[in-house]
């Protein structure tokens, strides 16, 4: 069947197929970068920490007795803690530490090496924090119970401290390796870091694109306001072990609150905000998919209606149904495909300023193409039981004068 004529006969009644054209640019544009967005929030659904997430437990203290602000009782409380707590069955290994995996956030810094800076994510720990978290030392080795006890000092003229790095911040800043033995600096050149050793898998979501980088220092970690463990259950524990956690450590010392939280229940909370996007994006893709379809029924359904002599006249002159169901089909591909090269240029626009402000992975050719594959088959769909009835007019239509 010739294009041409079609298309002439199209441009007669521009504003109507204008709106199609327009209404399937903006949906294929609309459904290609919710597709991406939707792609992106469900990777990252599925990104592991590397850590023993089913077994871990937070369990946050919140002191409110005064002897608390004292450094030397706070101390020997977070010590006592970790006994109580190591020493509960079922219990596999407890650290205190500031470091709560999937809370969303967490401490930052920059290091400088050279005459370049990196943020990282750092957080004080205590050399059960690796055993505890379900990772491995594959670099170096573990801080001493000295460390810990020297950086929980406070001895003024202390300016190099050290750490255990994670393997991807070692490779991000020794790309050749060779981290151990290292010294790196903060930004303001003051305090250095000697690179002790380097651990595996390391996940932590953070506002800035810094999860895979983590520096761990050798401190107790906590104050009057508030200090935490995270503990490692033995499989299938965990969900008996919280009542008894907290009833423990009220017992050996009730000045204060205690609220113990599972790490998997934790990266629900996180998980929640991405589950949401990604059922949101859902609902939008449907509506617009069912709106254009809705909008195409309607054109056609009206430009059959309207054609009724023009159709009859051709039925007359020998055009067969197929004839008739064809042209209204090809008719709708047409106006299909000119709103899917619009929608592609616009597509690609948004996606330039997703990128740009949200950092929104770039938008994939297939996503498109399979988008534009999507728009065909719904418009020749809702463009079907309209091109039914104009194929069924009668050739007698032509000779009505009303």
């Amino acid at each position: 069947m010739p294009f041409g004529p079609i298309f002439r006969a199209m441009t007669r009644n521009r504003s109507r197929f204008l709106l199609i054209v327009a209404e399937v640019a903006l949906t294929l544009a609309i459904v290609a970068n919710c597709v991406s967005l939707i792609r992106e929030s469900q990777a990252s659904l599925k990104v592991e920490s590397g850590f023993d997430d089913e077994n871990l437990l937070w369990v946050g203290s919140r002191p409110f007795a005064e002897a608390f602000r004292e450094d030397a009782y706070l101390h020997h409380a977070i010590d006592s803690d970790l006994v109580t707590l190591r020493t509960l069955p079922g219990v596999r290994a407890a650290s205190n530490t500031s470091f709560i995996p999937w809370i969303g956030g967490g401490s930052s810094t920059e290091v400088r090496l050279g005459g370049n800076r990196y943020r990282t994510q750092i957080y004080g720990v205590d050399p059960a924090v690796f055993d505890t978290l379900g990772v491995t030392v594959i670099q170096g080795r573990n801080f001493t119970p000295a460390e810990l006890e020297a950086g929980t000092g406070s001895d003024p003229d202390k300016v190099i401290s050290p750490v255990v790095i994670s393997e991807a911040l070692a490779k991000l800043l020794y790309p050749n390796g060779g981290a151990l033995g290292k010294i790196i600096q903060d930004p303001s050149g003051t305090d250095s870091f000697d690179v002790i050793g380097v651990f595996d898998r390391f996940y932590n979501p953070y506002g800035w694109p810094i999860g895979e980088y983590a520096v761990f220092l050798p401190r107790r970690s906590g104050g009057f306001s508030n200090f935490g463990f995270l503990v490692r259950t033995q499989p299938g524990q965990k969900d008996a072990l919280m009542p008894e956690i907290e009833k423990a450590l009220l017992a050996s010392n009730d000045g204060r609150n205690v609220r113990v939280r599972a790490i998997q229940d934790i990266r629900r909370e996180y998980d929640s905000r991405d589950r949401a996007v990604v059922m949101a994006l859902n609902a939008v893709m449907i509506l617009l998919v069912f709106v254009t379809a809705l909008g195409i029924v309607g054109i056609t359904s009206f430009s059959v209606a309207e054609r009724q002599k023009q159709i009859g006249t051709r039925r007359a002159l020998g055009a067969t149904q197929g004839d008739i169901l064809r042209h209204f089909l090809l008719e709708n591909w047409m106006v299909t495909s000119i709103g899917a090269v619009l929608g592609t240029g616009l597509a690609y626009a948004i996606n330039v300023g997703l990128v740009t402000l949200v950092q929104q992975a770039k938008l994939e050719a297939w996503v498109l193409a399979a988008g534009v594959g999507l728009l065909w088959v719904v418009g020749l769909g809702a463009a079907l039981g309209p091109a039914l009835r104009a194929a069924r007019v009668a050739p007698a239509i032509a000779t009505r004068s009303v």
